[in-house]
């Protein structure tokens, strides 16, 4: 095997067959049994003993494969355009500029070009999920609060219980993009 890894973004497609999806779970309980140990033949004979963090990155990876899924490895040192950042997100190349203008995504420009480190890029997705995750909480507590109110309790009563329930933390993120959706509106 002699290829070279040398693309920011390494993707892994899934085993073709089911068979070789269960030889992989099968793998991979073998290893979490913590009877099997993990080593690496080198060229001339060496043997290389996996440590505990790459170990959990290969199960990792195999464990997704093992369930048929596509697998991406990535480095968080390295710089990203923005069409990468926009194809590791999920968004078109000209709202990866939106978030960079926002101030959502830090980005430092070489030349004339904009480059985004991979881990601020991972961290935005990260809080574009946590986002997303809230407000679909949001939107049960908006249903259980408009179920409710047909029980004879309005729907404000249950945004304020919301709100007195929210950390602290919730509450500044809340306020945080009011504030940022109001400075972008008056500009």
């Amino acid at each position: 095997m002699a290829a070279t890894l040398n693309r920011v973004v390494e993707e892994i497609a899934p085993p073709a067959s089911e068979e070789q999806r269960e030889a992989a779970r099968t793998a991979v309980s073998e290893i979490l049994s913590d009877t099997a140990r993990v080593m690496l033949r080198l060229p001339g004979g060496v043997e290389y003993r996996l440590d505990r963090d790459e170990l959990r990155a290969l199960l990792a990876i195999a464990l997704a494969r093992a369930n048929g899924q596509r697998v991406s490895v990535i480095s968080h040192d390295v710089m990203l355009s923005p069409q990468q950042a926009a194809e590791l997100l999920g968004v078109s190349r000209p709202m990866v500029y939106r978030f960079i203008e926002r101030g959502d995504l830090p980005a430092t420009r070489v030349g004339t070009h904009w480059r985004l480190q991979t881990a601020d890029v991972l961290a935005l997705a990260e809080r574009r999920t946590r986002l997303a995750d809230s407000v679909d909480t949001g939107l049960d507590h908006v249903a259980q609060s408009m179920a409710s109110s047909d029980q004879g309790t309005s729907a404000s009563d249950g945004a304020k219980e919301s709100w007195r329930a929210a950390t602290a933390e919730q509450k500044e993120a809340s306020l945080e993009r009011v504030r940022r959706r109001t400075r972008s509106r008056s500009r």
